[in-house]
């Protein structure tokens, strides 16, 4: 008998999991929506969420007691942040085996969201969320820029936000920075004394990080100073990205296209310089529709 094929992308990144399931035809059956799936920080916790995820796409496509079955083969393309580290991708790669999919290719999360941002094509891509990286795909392969984890890297996303705001609430705190309702904000926010604030940032990760750049983005609104600086810091790190970008051009010189996605992207367009802005293309699909492109590419090569 003849088994039934399932395509699932998976887009893990440093603050959530989505999965897209697809018939073989490309129909999509379900998706589902879990937590982070940083590889870098916990194999473990990946797969929790990928597994959350998968089952919450099974139950919407009415396969869940189908998963198991001998009748079905589920072949699953995974975009993961944390994939430039050798060591856990192996770890990943070992544990995921017992998950039940017949093939599985991963990638770093910011290739497979540069396939489904030009539809399998070569461009560019720079993910501003959680976390920064930009790269080209190009008839030479793959060039990365940026994404080597918080908080060494990172610079412009949200756990840097994050972390940039908590180093002026600190010079608020200590006299060596101005006062503005940001900082009065989060100092009141996390307990009104420095030592509160030194605490939870001692044991804050870069998701908890990144929480605290909503406030930065809802400040910026109101025109706070501190808010306002923080942003055009981000949209100068992002700038360097795309010009480093742009140096590693393809055989024929031609400027491939770019796309800036992810949730802080939104406040960064604004602020970059109008000749950047003019070069930037809207994503014609996402992470999920890219990891399936790369699993149909790897099962129809099999």
């Amino acid at each position: 008998m003849m088994k039934k094929n399932y395509f699932i992308g998976v887009d893990g990144g440093g603050t959530k999991t989505q999965i897209r399931l697809e018939s073989e035809d490309g129909k999509v059956l379900g998706e589902g929506l879990a937590g982070p799936a940083n590889i870098r920080l916990s194999v473990d916790v990946a797969i929790n969420s990928i597994v959350s995820a998968f089952e919450q796409a099974l139950q919407i496509a009415n396969l869940t007691e189908m998963r198991f079955s001998d009748e079905v083969q589920f072949h699953v393309g995974m975009g993961l942040a944390g994939y430039e580290v050798h060591s856990v991708r192996e770890e990943f790669l070992a544990k995921q085996k017992g998950l039940g999919f017949a093939h599985c290719h991963i990638q770093s999360d910011a290739f497979v969201a540069c396939l489904g941002a030009h539809s399998g094509n070569y461009g560019s891509i720079i993910i501003c969320g959680t976390g920064v990286v930009g790269l080209k795909y190009a008839k030479k392969g793959k060039f990365q820029v940026g994404g080597w984890g918080f908080p060494h890297g990172d610079e412009g996303g949200a756990a840097w936000l994050g972390l940039e705001a908590i180093r002026k609430t600190l010079h608020l705190c200590d006299g060596r920075g101005i006062e503005s309702p940001l900082l009065l904000h989060i100092k009141k926010k996390l307990g009104d004394k420095v030592e509160s604030v030194t605490e939870w940032a001692c044991y804050a990760n870069a998701t908890k990080y990144a929480e605290l750049a909503r406030d930065v983005f809802k400040f910026a609104e109101e025109k706070d100073s501190i808010a306002l600086y923080l942003l055009n810091n981000a949209a100068t790190h992002i700038e360097k990205i795309f010009f480093a970008l742009d140096k590693v051009e393809n055989e024929t010189k031609i400027k491939l296209p770019c796309s800036l996605v992810g949730g802080v992207s939104q406040f960064i367009l604004p602020l970059l310089k109008p000749n950047i802005k003019k070069r930037l293309v809207p994503a014609r699909g996402d992470a999920c529709d890219g990891a399936l492109l790369m699993i149909r590419e790897k099962y129809n090569q099999s």
